[in-house]
């Protein structure tokens, strides 16, 4: 019996403890739509190209957020975002100085994340840290290209749609990382939600090249994007 009774306190203390603990923060989802811009560049070997040069483009960056906290300083967030991923190419030869390619890359993507928050109960910081799946939905290229004759070198302009291939790689993966900083126009934890707004800074490095090299040549080419979106949320 009194082995029953030490069990029973032990049992309803830690009830106690558990509903004090809830008391103090729930786990809360907060679900919202954010956009922005983003520069990306491209890693390459360069092999045989060295006459080529790569450089980064502005391009827009939209999607939705969803953030599920698990205590007051970890969430587990997911993004899905329609993403343009830019880049220009510009030839270095002196005669061929007017040819270039913007590759225009939209990909479908899906960061997964672990949010490590700092903060008071309305202001915080973040720090983001995971990986990412995506998918290439679309390729379009637009520039000046050029043909040449014994005597004559001619330029031509192009914007095209550009269809995909077996070199392309349309399924990609990477690591994604970065800062935040979120604003709860209430007390989260007093009035149990409302709007946020936030501001994020995140790099995206690609892990799996999107070309997939020539049959006796690697060619390996990775996209690196650095995203900042500002964002609206709901906390419930």
């Amino acid at each position: 019996m009194k082995n029953n009774f030490i069990k029973a306190i032990v049992l309803v203390l830690f009830c106690w403890t558990a509903m004090e603990a809830n008391a103090q923060w729930n786990p809360k989802w907060t679900i919202g739509v954010k956009g922005g811009l983003n520069w990306t560049n491209i890693s390459r070997s360069n092999m045989g190209r060295i006459d080529e040069t790569y450089s980064a483009l502005i391009c827009p960056d939209a999607g939705l957020q969803a953030r599920y906290q698990l205590n007051d300083w970890l969430a587990i967030r997911a993004d899905l975002d329609i993403m343009s991923r830019w880049h220009r190419m510009d030839r270095n030869l002196h005669y061929l100085e007017p040819v270039f390619t913007c590759y225009n890359n939209d990909y479908l993507m899906l960061p997964l994340m672990a949010d490590f928050s700092f903060g008071g109960r309305q202001l915080r910081g973040h720090a983001y840290c995971g990986g990412f799946g995506g998918y290439w939905i679309k390729a379009w290229a637009k520039g000046t290209t050029y043909w040449m004759t014994d005597y004559y070198v001619y330029f031509n302009d192009f914007d095209e749609i550009r269809e995909f291939n077996s070199e392309d790689q349309r399924l990609i993966a990477g690591a994604v990382g970065g800062l935040g900083l979120s604003y709860s126009f209430f007390d989260v934890i007093e009035s149990g939600g409302g709007p946020v707004i936030n501001l994020d800074v995140l790099y995206y490095h690609d892990l799996v090249s999107h070309h997939k090299g020539y049959a006796h040549l690697s060619d390996p080419r990775y996209l690196n994007t650095l995203s900042i979106t500002f964002g609206i949320a709901v906390i419930f």
